[in-house]
């Protein structure tokens, strides 16, 4: 009986702890999409003084960099790619809003733990079309919400989590 008491308080204790864990800065984050979870990653960074996300797909093994520009008024942005390694240019752009951890609209890059993307997936599929006629499947990422599954503080992990479906 007094172990059942003990757990019982130990969860209490512990809920505000989880409940705030599900919102983190944006360059601290990491997210994936809500029904493709282990297809794709995308890890929020810094590259000196401009906000970088590195999206890995992992069926091709390719990983895209983009320069994140986030308009803290209205909580929306634009991912721009760049340059990747083997010199050749994406050409990729999309935008993006802001969801806290409920997934409701918000202004605030610090409290981020949901992105809604408006046509990333379209803007890979043009990107995968310039490069060969026939794409394969499964290798553009979708458009629509990506939960964030990580929260890096400096170069340890806050926390991390599985979304269950």
């Amino acid at each position: 009986m007094h172990t059942r008491i003990a757990l019982f308080i130990a969860g209490l204790t512990l809920l505000p702890v989880t409940a705030e864990a599900a919102a983190c800065r944006l360059d601290q984050a990491t997210f994936r999409p809500k029904f493709s979870s282990h297809a794709y990653v995308l890890r929020g960074g810094q590259d000196g003084d401009i906000q970088i996300f590195d999206l890995t797909i992992q069926k091709t093994n390719e990983t895209f960099r983009f320069k994140v520009t986030a308009d803290e008024r209205t909580g929306e942005g634009v991912l721009t790619s760049v340059l990747d390694g083997a010199g050749r240019t994406p050409e990729i752009t999309t935008g993006f809003r802001l969801l806290d951890e409920t997934g409701v609209r918000t202004a605030s890059p610090g409290k981020v733990g949901h992105l809604s993307f408006l046509d990333l997936g379209r803007a890979f599929i043009k990107f995968r079309l310039r490069e060969r006629p026939q794409p394969e499947p499964y290798t553009s990422p979708p458009s629509g919400v990506w939960e964030m599954t990580e929260c890096r503080a400096g170069r340890g992990i806050l926390f991390a989590f599985t979304p269950t479906y």
